[in-house]
């Protein structure tokens, strides 16, 4: 919307500096647009003539609000710029700390302005990941929603390797190398929040692929209450909490919640009188009062390295964040049996499989049976939208789903269940005591949830629950 008024004019170093969350002089001079006025509904631009393409990221930045422009000559802007924003522009302290602003949008390279917007946008609609990808005759930008792929641009191929560079750029990797992998972070400001990006880059046969994961902290949530777990699941884990010794164990595929439940978990647990150390590859989200460490294989720092190292540190709780090879395995499972709780993760498709999952790593049974203390299986599906009305609707943007929940089952060792182990029983026969002991599983629970209307039957489908 356009509006022809003085607002411009009269506005007043000290007025342009006093506007609430007025840009920076690099943003105004590089975008030649200034802030007038903005309140809680409302933000009122003053953009120059010949600049009007600033303005739908101009959108993104302030989305929700309406935005109302004034149209500004040139030789008049050019005037404010000389009287009021200083010819020499500070480095800003985001800039010293290795983070980039969003906000700082450049008049002379479109290709920042086109990124800034993907990663604005995704920020805007709390996506866990964005996929860029270079097809033969188009760029697909796909955002992450909720678990599920979506197209939301269709780019020209010819700008393809701008872009690619501009993220290499930001995530300071190698601008040359399109030939290797590259991995790298980045973090990005956004109405003074400050948001992390891991960078991977993979070179495909049509152009290198592109994935941007989001560590955004207003999106994540450790209350174990608000995780989607049946009365009997959230029971049992909040018991686990106050265990002294032994082996607590989420499973599932990639991408399922494991790792967010055994964040909820340490955030439970009494952080002031225990040591409580993760070792996570990557660490997802900081957790006040757990001490974290990266997993970095080049540097011999690997799961079994930091864990043989941390249990000479007077640790209580350790959190490894996959056991995935036999020494990650011993080493676990001697530090449960010598008074640690181990929390840690496995790649399995239910909860009884993992004691054939250690049985395959080399742990004896009866070592099996002396740690472990339970083991959780979890999935994540999406959840019906309960405001949607439509193609309409503002809360899940008419897809007809919002937010995930977790289908779970779980399973308590008992002094039953370690016979069983130590008789060297097969997995089908402990199921079948444990669900004639009234053991509820991940199929129980999803039909628990269709039924009360949580989720549909196509995601339970989509998920391999029914």
């Amino acid at each position: 919307m356009s509006k022809e008024v003085n607002d411009f004019q009269i506005l007043t170093f000290s007025e342009y500096k006093d506007v609430k969350n007025q840009y920076t002089d690099a943003f105004i001079k590089n975008s030649c647009c200034v802030k007038i006025f903005e309140d809680r509904t409302t933000v009122r631009i003053a953009v120059a003539d010949g600049f009007e393409d600033k303005i739908d990221v101009l959108k993104d930045i302030h989305y929700p609000k309406t935005i109302e422009i004034i149209s500004v000559e040139q030789s008049e802007f050019a005037e404010f710029i000389g009287n009021h924003v200083e010819k020499k522009v500070k480095v800003s302290e985001s800039e010293k700390n290795d983070t980039l602003s969003l906000t700082e949008i450049n008049s002379e390279a479109p290709i920042v302005n086109i990124v800034n917007g993907i990663l604005l946008e995704a920020i805007r609609k709390k996506v866990s990941d964005i996929h860029i990808q270079c097809n033969r005759d188009v760029v697909l930008v796909r955002f992450r929603i909720d678990g599920v792929l979506q197209v939301v641009k269709k780019l020209d191929k010819k700008i393809y390797p701008l872009i690619v560079s501009r993220i290499k750029i930001m995530a300071n990797l190698n601008v040359m190398e399109n030939r290797l992998c590259q991995d790298g972070r980045l973090s990005v400001t956004i109405e003074e929040k400050k948001i992390d990006f891991r960078i991977s880059i993979v070179p495909t046969t049509t152009g290198q692929s592109i994935v941007l994961r989001l560590f955004n902290k207003e999106n994540s949530n450790l209350s174990l209450e608000n995780l989607g777990f049946s009365d009997e699941v959230y029971k049992e884990l909040d018991k686990a909490i106050f265990y002294p010794y032994g082996m607590i164990l989420a499973t599932g595929p990639t991408g399922s919640g494991k790792t967010t439940t055994l964040h909820a978990l340490m955030e439970r647990m009494d952080k002031e009188h225990l040591k409580i150390v993760s070792i996570e590859d990557p660490v997802e989200e900081e957790i006040e009062g757990i001490e974290q460490i990266q997993v970095n294989n080049e540097i011999g720092l690997s799961f079994d390295n930091i864990l043989r190292r941390i249990l000479r540190q007077d640790p209580d709780v350790i959190m490894v964040g996959e056991i995935r090879d036999e020494e990650t395995a011993e080493l676990a499972v001697r530090a449960a049996l010598t008074g640690h709780l181990i929390l840690s993760t496995l790649h399995t498709n239910d909860s009884i499989s993992c004691i054939t999952r250690f049985k395959n790593l080399g742990i004896e049974p009866y070592l099996i049976s002396s740690v472990l203390r339970l083991c959780l299986a979890q999935r994540l599906v999406r959840k019906v939208c309960t405001n949607c009305n439509g193609a309409g609707c503002e809360v899940c943007n008419g897809i007809g789903y919002k937010g995930r929940t977790a289908i779970s089952e779980i399973f308590i060792n008992s002094s039953e269940i370690s016979n069983l182990i130590e008789s060297k029983k097969s997995e089908k026969e402990i199921r079948n005591y444990l669900i004639n002991s009234g053991f509820k599983t991940l199929v129980d629970d999803a039909g628990l949830k269709l039924k009360n209307g949580v989720t549909t039957k196509d995601e339970l489908i989509r998920e391999g629950l029914l």
